[in-house]
């Protein structure tokens, strides 16, 4: 699990190249290589039988990650490779039958191979009520319409998620990460990446970034929970005007507006990390949804949706 910092400059460029390098990612800056190479591609096709709710395990140096759910009891895996100094291991539990559980690894099989070299693209069509757990340190991840649980780690790669029902936990480094139309719980952190979640339905959401923007579009949750976190970046909520909340936000040095009326007085408490006000915004009193925002320089703006 990523652990965010609170140094305010841990985006500049030499500071995240310095991370990426740790991570074995600095070839991110070789793209234009992995087009060069492209006339060279690899591609290999498998099909395997599978449990209706297999668990799916991949984990990637390099390269693009698109998993997607279907009405079959089969996962469909496709992967291309740009060097014969890389290569994929597909281990399946149990060994006959059903698949339940499907562990993909990219190999480097040369201490030779660079940038190029290590890049594989993986696109798989999994059941619907499958899970996943994906590690890849360089590239996109993009996962849709699964019924299970989502695992996403990524160090510069954008992470993206659509209509998924189970819990969502999604890390980046550099990446952004984006959350449309779940209905689990979900946890999203980043360091130097934007956070975006539109029509969540989950009971709870926790957003952690530092320097990046959190944006949320929908409405809140009866008795749900929400954090949003960050230390420099902007948090923007856009809400319905039927939204109601209870409200705890801590500011320290970032601007605080909202088009939502407030219904009743703050009640402002001081704490070594700055002001802390708890409000209550909406009109349904009986039924509301717990908000709490913080930020040190950033600012927070509720916006009224028409």
């Amino acid at each position: 699990m990523l652990k965010l910092s609170a140094d305010p400059v841990i985006c500049r460029k030499g500071i995240v190249l310095e991370r990426l390098v740790k991570w074995g990612a600095v070839s991110l800056l070789l793209s234009p290589l992995v087009i060069a190479h492209a006339a060279g591609l690899l591609r290999q096709e498998r099909t395997f039988d599978t449990t209706a709710n297999p668990r799916i395990v991949l984990s990637n140096l390099m390269g693009q990650v698109v998993i997607k759910g279907w009405d079959r009891q089969q996962a469909h895996v496709i992967y291309s490779t740009t060097s014969p100094l890389v290569s994929v291991d597909i281990d399946q539990l149990p060994l006959d039958g059903a698949a339940e559980k499907l562990h993909l690894t990219t190999r480097v099989l040369s201490p030779q191979a660079t940038g190029v070299d290590k890049t594989v693209s993986y696109s798989l069509d999994v059941p619907m009520d499958a899970s996943v757990e994906i590690r890849n340190n360089e590239g996109r991840v993009e996962i849709e319409k699964l019924q299970g649980d989502a695992l996403l780690d990524s160090s510069g790669g954008a992470i993206s998620v659509a209509d998924i029902a189970g819990r969502v936990v999604a890390n980046s480094i550099d990446g952004s990460i984006e959350i449309l139309r779940s209905t689990g719980k979900i946890e999203a952190t980043s360091i130097c990446g934007d956070l975006r979640f539109v029509g969540a339905k989950g009971s709870a959401l926790r957003a952690q970034t530092t320097s990046g923007k959190i944006v949320y579009e929908g409405d809140f949750m009866a008795d749900g929970e929400y954090s949003f976190r960050n230390y420099s970046g902007n948090i923007d909520l856009f809400l319905p005007p039927s939204a109601s909340f209870e409200l705890n936000r801590t500011l320290v040095r970032g601007n605080f507006v909202s088009d939502i009326p407030i219904s009743s007085h703050p009640r402002r408490r001081y704490s070594p990390s700055g002001p802390h006000v708890h409000t209550f915004l909406g009109t349904n009193v009986s039924s509301t949804a717990a908000v709490k925002l913080s930020s040190y320089s950033g600012n927070v703006r509720i916006h009224r949706q028409n």
